[in-house]
């Protein structure tokens, strides 16, 4: 039994039975109506989607019916044929009833049963769009509540590392000064064993300094309440300074350090300190993860000087593709563990927090073996 989809509306009944006809071998019903009522009572019945009506019928007008369909049945589309087509029943079939198109009779059996599966086509695309639409505010919905209950539970974290932070600074403080007491031998005199062992405390407490300071800054900035203190500089001169500080590091350890400036670079407000910190962490990490060759510092502007970049290139080891989406993350050290590092994880995404608030981003092109390029682009305004 074919699922009735189709009505028509017509008080002639030899145009009943040729619809008859023509749709019968059709994968769909089709419901036939002398009247009005008859027709509302096959609607209430069936799962109609399109409806046909005739314009000129003795009880009501095609368009009136029509205009009842569309308030009692909005979704089902409407379809007007009539052998009377003038201005006035199109205007009105339009304005009124809202009709999905108009068909003039004579028509054709093949061109009616083409603008039939046409209009049913269109009436469960309609459907179809609406219910992804439904599904699409649901799941809209459970990503809300989703990202509201991680913003809860990143607020409550950043609060308990602020507080942590703030809490172990005070005893690290007192650790640190027993220890330089010991070692300086105001306590007593200790042998080279001890002395070793106490230095080895030491530079752990500092570690874990850099840490607790790197964790207070990191959620100082991504809470909002960092202020940028920009002001307008030259950014060549900033990295020439930060350069020259570099140099003598880089040279200790048989490395070449050099800069590229570019003249044309436009001036540009910026926090000067921040853009410090930025280009030391990046030049520090050049430093440390190269062996041979040396670290190059180059700064760039496009052609309409819209933005500037600022590169930090070196001829070490390289970075595997896979790690590279990582770098930036915090607490993310690439390699072995027993290859890593002295560090806190965490300068790398102070650096992109940093450049981030200045409106920029940071980026990095490496291939195993054949150095990096850690980079970031202001805007200019």
């Amino acid at each position: 039994m074919k699922e009735i989809n189709v009505l028509f509306l017509d008080d002639e009944q030899n145009v009943l039975n040729a619809v008859n006809r023509i749709f019968m071998d059709e994968p769909y019903g089709v419901a036939v109506a002398r009247n009005a009522q008859e027709a509302m009572d096959i609607m209430q019945r069936e799962k109609i989607k399109v409806v046909l009506s005739d314009q000129r019928m003795p009880d009501i007008s095609g368009i009136e019916f029509l205009h009842q369909i569309k308030v009692q049945y909005p979704d089902v589309v409407r379809i007007l044929f009539t052998a009377y087509a003038d201005l006035f029943a199109a205007e009105a079939a339009i304005n009124i009833s809202e009709v999905y198109r108009f068909i003039n009779k004579p028509w054709h059996p093949e061109e009616l049963k083409t603008a039939v599966a046409t209009a049913l086509h269109y009436h469960d695309m309609i459907m179809e769009n609406r219910r992804l639409f439904e599904e699409m505010k649901v799941k809209n919905e459970e990503l809300r509540q989703a990202n509201s209950r991680l913003q809860v539970l990143y607020d409550l974290q950043k609060e308990f590392s602020s507080t942590l932070s703030h809490e172990l600074r005070t005893p690290l403080a007192s650790i640190k000064a027993a220890i330089d007491i010991v070692i300086g031998g105001s306590a007593g005199a200790t042998t080279p064993e001890q002395k070793d062992f106490l230095g080895r405390a030491k530079a752990n407490i500092d570690r874990l300094n850099r840490l607790i300071n790197n964790i207070l800054d990191l959620a100082h900035m991504e809470s909002g309440k960092a202020v940028l203190d920009k002001k307008s500089g030259d950014m060549n001169k900033v990295i020439r300074s930060v350069a020259e500080t570099q140099e003598s590091v880089a040279r200790s350890k048989g490395l070449y350090l050099t800069v590229s400036l570019d003249p044309r670079l436009p001036p540009l407000a910026f926090d000067h300190d921040m853009i410090i910190q930025v280009l030391n962490n990046l030049i520090a990490n050049a430093i440390k993860f190269t062996d041979a060759g040396g670290i190059t510092v180059s700064s760039h502007t496009d052609e309409g000087r819209h933005q500037l970049e600022v590169r930090v290139t070196d001829t070490g080891r390289g970075i595997d593709q896979e790690d590279t989406s990582k770098l930036f993350e915090k607490f993310q050290q690439l390699g072995q563990a027993h290859e890593r590092h002295a560090g806190t994880g965490l300068g790398l995404a102070i650096c992109k927090e940093i450049i981030r608030q200045h409106g920029g981003k940071v980026g990095v092109k490496s291939q195993k073996g054949e150095g990096s390029c850690f980079y970031f682009i202001l805007p200019v305004f």
